[in-house]
């Protein structure tokens, strides 16, 4: 785990000291908490861009293959 020195506006250090508090947690847990969350659902976007891509790189090669097998049959 990293240690992060961050700088808040009095006005956001507010509303999440009261959004902790209401959650039962501590401002920093909250904190965390939440970064912890935000950082995960990103992950899990980043994952399913790469499957989409390698999806869409098979595509190519399949349409690329059928073009070739048209030529050659084309040739026959």
């Amino acid at each position: 785990m990293k240690r992060k020195l961050i700088d808040l506006d009095l006005e956001t250090e507010r509303r999440l000291s009261i959004l902790a508090s209401a959650n039962g947690m501590s401002l920093k847990k909250y904190i965390q908490y939440i970064l912890f969350q935000h950082g995960n659902e990103h992950s899990i976007k980043i994952e399913k861009e790469q499957k989409k891509q390698k999806t869409a790189s098979k595509n190519q090669l399949s349409i690329l293959d059928e073009i070739n097998n048209l030529d050659k049959e084309n040739e026959n």
